[in-house]
C-alpha cells in the first residue's frame, strides 16, 4: 500500500513539475472551422507534452501577423506571400518559419460565358473569352481577406496590370462577378476549397501559364487544381506555402521548447497522414520542405 501511495505521489509531483515548467505558446490560427484551426488542434493533440499550445481564433493571415509582431501571440499560421508582401513596408526579419505546412493553391475564377463588349445595336461587338491570367490585363479582379494580398503580389510579380478590387467577403465578391462588376475572382486555399467545389459549369478556372509561373517562383510554386463540377481538370496555377511561424526568441527555455515542438511535429506528420479523419491537407505536407521564408535555426 505504501509503495502505491509513494508511486502516486511521485506521479502527482511529476505532473505539477511539468505544469510549472511547461512553456506556453499562444498561436493565432483562423476561423474555428477553417483549415488552420483544424490542423492546429490535430497537431496539438500529438505534441501537447512538448509545449502547451493555446489557440487564438482570427480572420486569417494578416490578422495573425499583426498579432505576432504586436506581441499578442507567440506564433501564427500564415501564407508565405502575405509575409513577402508586408515585408515591402515592414521589418519582419524577426519572424521565422518553425514548420512549413501544405501548399495553398491560387484559384482564379471567371464566368464561362464569353464577354460581349462594345459595338452599336449589335454591330461591331467583340467577343472575349477568358482562359488564362494574361486575359485579365486591364480588367477588375476581386479578392477578399488574405486573398487580397495574394492578388496584389501576383499582380506585381507577374507584371499583368489587372485592377485589384477588395471585398468584405467571398459571397459579396461572387455576386460582383456574376453581375459583371469584376471579370475574375481570386480565392486562395488548400484545394479542394469548399467554396470553389460548390461552383458549377457556369464558372471556369483560369490557368497561369508556365512563363508567368516563372515570374512568380520567388514566392510561389507550380500547382494544378481540378474541380469536377466546373469541368476543370488539371488547371495550371501556383500555390503559396502555409507556414507555422514564430518570433526569434533568446531565452533558453523558449528556444528549447520550440525545438522540441518542431521535432515532435515533424515526427508526427506521417501519423497524422495515416490517421482516419484528420484534415486532408496533411497529405500535402513535406517534412523536407523548409518553405520560402526565413527558416528558424534551432539547436
Amino acid at each position: 500500500m505504501k509503495s502505491k501511495i509513494f508511486a502516486f505521489l511521485l506521479f502527482v509531483l511529476s505532473v505539477l513539475t511539468f505544469s510549472a515548467h511547461a512553456q506556453q505558446l499562444k498561436v493565432a490560427t483562423g476561423s474555428p472551422k477553417g483549415t488552420y484551426s483544424i490542423m492546429f488542434k490535430e497537431l496539438n493533440s500529438k505534441c501537447s507534452t512538448e509545449i502547451t499550445l493555446l489557440e487564438t481564433p482570427t480572420n486569417g493571415s494578416n490578422d495573425n501577423i499583426d498579432l505576432l509582431v504586436g506581441n499578442q501571440v507567440n506564433a501564427a499560421f500564415t501564407q508565405t506571400d502575405v509575409l513577402y508582401f508586408r515585408a515591402r513596408t515592414e521589418d519582419l526579419g524577426n519572424v521565422k518559419t518553425l514548420i512549413a505546412l501544405h501548399p495553398e493553391e491560387v484559384h482564379i475564377i471567371a464566368m464561362s460565358k464569353p464577354l460581349v463588349e462594345g459595338g452599336t445595336l449589335g454591330f461591331g461587338a467583340k467577343t472575349i473569352t477568358f482562359n488564362t491570367i494574361n486575359d485579365l490585363s486591364g480588367r477588375p479582379v476581386g479578392a477578399a481577406g488574405g486573398s487580397y494580398t495574394t492578388a496584389q503580389v501576383v499582380r506585381l510579380q507577374s507584371e499583368i496590370p489587372f485592377n485589384v478590387v477588395q471585398f468584405d467577403s467571398n459571397d459579396i465578391m461572387m455576386k460582383a462577378l456574376e453581375s459583371g462588376a469584376i471579370r475574375a475572382a481570386i480565392m486562395v486555399g488548400g484545394a479542394p476549397m469548399p467554396a470553389v467545389s460548390a461552383l458549377t459549369s457556369a464558372y471556369k478556372l483560369l490557368s497561369i501559364p508556365e512563363a508567368i509561373q516563372k515570374k512568380l517562383q520567388g514566392v510561389y510554386r507550380p500547382a494544378r487544381v481540378s474541380y469536377s463540377k466546373m469541368n476543370a481538370a488539371g488547371v495550371s496555377t501556383v500555390a503559396t506555402d502555409a507556414l507555422f511561424v514564430t518570433r526569434e526568441y533568446k531565452t533558453p527555455k523558449m528556444v528549447d521548447s520550440l525545438g522540441r515542438f518542431r521535432k515532435c511535429a515533424l515526427e508526427k506528420v506521417e501519423e497524422l497522414k495515416e490517421t482516419t479523419g484528420t484534415h486532408p491537407k496533411w497529405q500535402a505536407v513535406d517534412t523536407n520542405n523548409k518553405g520560402k521564408w526565413s527558416y528558424y535555426s534551432l539547436p
